[in-house]
């Protein structure tokens, strides 16, 4: 009796589960709901102050303006041009700085020697920052889509770098005894333990990293290139046509958003666990 009883009760709990009201949609959207709407305001206090005059329009363009450039600006040649150069630079960067963050963060992270000797030289190169190495970058590859990329993998592979270190030194201790007492070798554990365990911090890195890289690109083609985004922003803005040039930002900006949310997107559905 008592384990029919117990049947019922969790018969009943299984259909006040399934019949639980849906979630609103307003809190399903949250997140990107109140982002609309703080990009909505930010967009609307710019436009007011362009059009009352509070911002000068010599040097900065109003909103209404930046997306009537935009609607014939984005499907030009020119405009093509300037976007492959940087896509094609920012990926083949952010490809080598995952590559080299992972390839060297993990066993720094793995073994406790190989941390403790490298440790403090991160430390130094990471402090150092890369827009002092410009002048020396140009000197040894010249102005061209090297230099850019080298820019580009020095801004993004620290994060990756620090957090794959991070994520084989966070290894769950527990794990690692059970695969020991299975008579698992160090290497074994390192591609079935560590480099699992480690993904989450990887891809927490990388979505630092594009940031980093997008900068990284853009300040190469300010110095280093005659196409490009960044340079397409420098000479626009010197020229004074500031539409053209906050449309280029727009691009990056969003460019950026939908990296980051590709990542996030799989991070939040293959790492769960």
């Amino acid at each position: 009796m008592a384990s029919i009883s117990t049947q019922q009760g969790l018969a009943k709990e299984i259909r006040n589960a399934v019949n639980l009201p849906p979630i609103p949609w307003t809190e399903r959207y949250f997140s990107l709901l109140w982002g609309v709407i703080g990009v909505l305001g930010c967009l609307l206090l710019w436009q007011i102050g362009a059009a009352t005059g509070l911002l000068d329009p010599l040097f900065v363009s109003s909103p209404v303006e930046v997306m009537r450039t935009a609607l014939s600006l984005i499907p030009s040649k020119e405009f093509g041009v300037h976007f492959v150069s940087t896509a094609q630079c920012l990926f083949l960067g952010l490809l080598i700085a995952v590559i080299a963050g992972v390839f060297f963060g993990l066993p720094l992270g793995w073994s406790a020697t190989l941390h403790a000797t490298f440790e403090p030289v991160i430390a130094a190169v990471y402090g150092v920052p890369y827009i002092a190495f410009l002048p020396v970058i140009i000197m040894w590859t010249g102005i061209g889509v090297t230099s850019r990329v080298i820019i580009v993998v020095w801004s993004a592979v620290f994060p990756l770098l620090i957090n794959a270190i991070q994520g084989a030194r966070e290894v769950d201790d527990n794990y690692l005894r059970v695969g020991r007492s299975f008579s698992a070798t160090n290497l074994q554990l390192f591609f079935t333990i560590a480099l699992p365990s480690s993904i989450p911090y990887i891809l927490a890195g990388l979505r630092t990293s594009i940031g980093r890289a997008i900068v990284g690109v853009v300040v190469a083609e300010f110095f280093m290139s005659s196409k490009g985004l960044g340079y397409f922003i420098n000479l626009k803005a010197n020229s004074l046509e500031m539409a053209p040039a906050f449309v280029a930002v727009v691009v990056l900006a969003l460019f950026g958003i939908a990296l980051v949310s590709l990542v996030t997107y799989i991070e939040n559905r293959f790492c769960k666990w």
